[in-house]
């Protein structure tokens, strides 16, 4: 009788401690369904907001797509009408009306020529197209611009110091074949990378001169050329003086981007600039004062890498002259590239400088 309560006792005591852990976990159990079930209903919304986006995005570029043909069918009929409206007799020309209709006629014209920018999707340039294909580059939201513009900036502030890097691998080991076409390569995808951004910033409203684009491709058809040319006793007699040049063009690239990024920012907050142009290459620099000490610093710098360039074609030159022109064909290739690369910077640089004096005479007279 007592061992028959005894184990009734225990089995009582351990069935209470089952049932308190079943509660405790049942507790912990309830919270995650609920948590489970309000994941699922915010997900279940978020995927039905999504549909939704999706939806209004593509009618969005419908819609675009409607404006676009409707923009080329105004500008298409508003040509048909001036041409109708010049073979109308003199007199009929000299009417008010006449006059009043022409330029109603023209501004719509110049309106569907601003709207046609916006809304044309666009493929960029020829160079663009080899790369991407018949794809819209062109982006729609202004932040996504903004991001273009500012990867472009970063991408050139973390390899310009690669410059210095490669001339001082070239100098540790200069009969390293493989760290001379390291170097050869990294400057073929370089140049390649900024004239295939540049031509997209170009297309999404940032304005690059055109010699900026010209100087990349001149640059990448040096790169090539310099990949091509064959370990020679030209190649070997024109490495240190390259490398060095590369160090100088490293050194004033990294000084120039920090000037300029600096110059951008300022222009920008003055309405002088868009917020997508890129450091150096807005049309604005034309309109700048920034006759500053810093741009005076730089002004020798520039000048010296210019000069380099000038002083490297007119080596390669000399070069192929003294042996009567029996050298690699790279050489003369190298010679004219820098040769074009040394006056189109020096022009460039010297105009800028002169409208940058012009434009701080001009401040300085009405101030």
């Amino acid at each position: 009788m007592m061992e028959s309560f005894t184990e009734t006792k225990s089995s009582i005591t351990t069935n209470k401690s089952s049932t308190t852990h079943e509660i405790q976990i049942s507790k912990e159990l309830q919270d995650i369904k609920n948590e489970v079930f309000e994941l699922k209903k915010s997900h279940e919304q978020c995927k039905e907001k999504g549909i939704k986006v999706k939806k209004d995005i593509n009618d969005v570029f419908k819609h675009a797509d409607d404006i676009t043909n409707t923009l080329a069918k105004h500008e298409k009929e508003s040509s048909q009408l001036i041409s109708r409206i010049k073979h109308l007799n003199a007199k009929e020309k000299q009417l008010d009306i006449t006059k009043e209709l022409s330029a109603h006629l023209d501004q719509i014209k110049v309106n569907v020529k601003r709207a046609k920018v916006s809304f044309t999707p666009e493929t960029g340039s020829i160079f663009v197209r080899l790369f991407l294909g018949q794809v819209n580059v062109k982006h729609m939201r202004e932040n996504e611009k903004f991001r273009l513009k500012q990867e472009y900036e970063k991408f050139k502030k973390k390899t310009n110091p690669q410059f210095i890097l490669f001339v001082v691998l070239l100098l540790l080991y200069p009969q390293s074949s493989f760290v001379t076409t390291s170097w050869q390569i990294w400057l073929l995808y370089y140049y390649i990378t900024l004239a295939l951004r540049e031509n997209i910033l170009l297309v999404n409203g940032s304005s690059i001169k055109p010699w900026w684009i010209m100087h990349h491709y001149l640059s990448i058809a040096g790169s090539l050329t310099n990949l091509l040319f064959p370990l020679s006793e030209s190649f070997s007699y024109f490495l240190p003086q390259v490398t060095y040049f590369s160090g100088c063009q490293g050194l004033v690239q990294i000084l120039t981007n920090r000037y300029q990024q600096g110059r951008l920012y300022k222009l920008v907050a003055m309405g002088k600039a868009n917020i997508i142009d890129v450091t150096g290459e807005s049309e604005g620099w034309g309109n700048d004062p920034g006759w500053t000490p810093s741009a005076l610093f730089l002004f020798p710098f520039l000048l010296f890498v210019q000069f380099f360039q000038l002083y490297n074609s007119f080596s390669f030159f000399a070069f192929a002259y003294q042996r009567g022109g029996n050298v690699e064909w790279q050489v003369f290739s190298c010679g004219f590239i820098f040769l074009c690369l040394g006056l189109g910077n020096l022009l460039t640089t010297l105009s800028v400088y002169y409208q940058k004096w012009k434009n701080f005479s001009k401040y300085n007279k009405e101030n």
